[in-house]
């Protein structure tokens, strides 16, 4: 993960930690910040996030961070403090383009899985790889999350340009079932932690058979 997301000496992580849509008994989000002041060694602030990380997802939370840099100057605290906001935002690292079905009520199928990721690879191919880019694509647990490296200012240009860019995603690789969400364009977008499991709605009792739905990871794909 941290090859993805780079942590410079200075920079806060935060973790945001919300339960998933449909799960039962729910419980309310969390909001926590691993801060230089409080952990001057960027390993000993990557550790405590994860080790809350794997404490909070072990609960049933799903675990969030930001992707583009936190300024230094931000005051949440490791406990349940403020939630980062798009002015506490550097400047834009990623564009993220979320894909995911069509209905998000419930864990996706194998099947739904390969659809979305065949949406995927159409937009790397024949959008990014054509025009010379390098984007990363991992599995968000029930779709899949390319993140287009860029290096844009936080400001209000920056965000119409994303939007616009989503929005002409969209209109040329949704199709009935697989959709790119054109709404995470703000700088201050959170995404799924990888290595963390994903939920969504009722898991079934048995998750071996090729249509069952079941919680997964957000990972790399291989």
């Amino acid at each position: 993960m941290w090859n993805v997301f780079h942590v410079g000496q200075g920079d806060p992580i935060h973790l945001r930690a919300i339960w998933g849509k449909g799960v039962p008994n729910p419980r309310p989000p969390r909001n926590l910040t691993f801060t230089a002041e409080a952990y001057p060694c960027v390993s000993d602030r990557k550790e405590a996030f994860i080790t809350m990380a794997v404490t909070l997802n072990g609960q049933g939370y799903n675990i969030y961070t930001c992707f583009n840099p936190v300024s230094p100057d931000f005051r949440g605290d490791e406990h349940n403090g403020l939630a980062v906001k798009d002015a506490d935002i550097v400047d834009r690292r990623f564009l993220l383009i979320d894909l995911d079905r069509a209905d998000t009520n419930s864990p996706a199928t194998d099947d739904e899985i390969e659809e979305v990721f065949a949406v995927a690879g159409h937009i790397e191919r024949e959008y990014f790889f054509s025009k010379g880019r390098d984007p990363l694509t991992v599995a968000s647990g029930n779709g899949a999350h390319i993140y287009l490296p860029i290096n844009l200012p936080n400001d209000e240009a920056s965000k119409l340009l994303c939007q616009k860019m989503l929005k002409a995603l969209a209109a040329k690789y949704d199709t009935p079932t697989v959709k790119v969400d054109t709404g995470v364009f703000n700088a201050g977008r959170i995404t799924k932690v990888l290595g963390s499991i994903a939920r969504k709605g009722l898991e079934l009792e048995d998750p071996t058979g090729f249509e069952e739905r079941y919680y997964r990871m957000a990972s790399f794909v291989e």
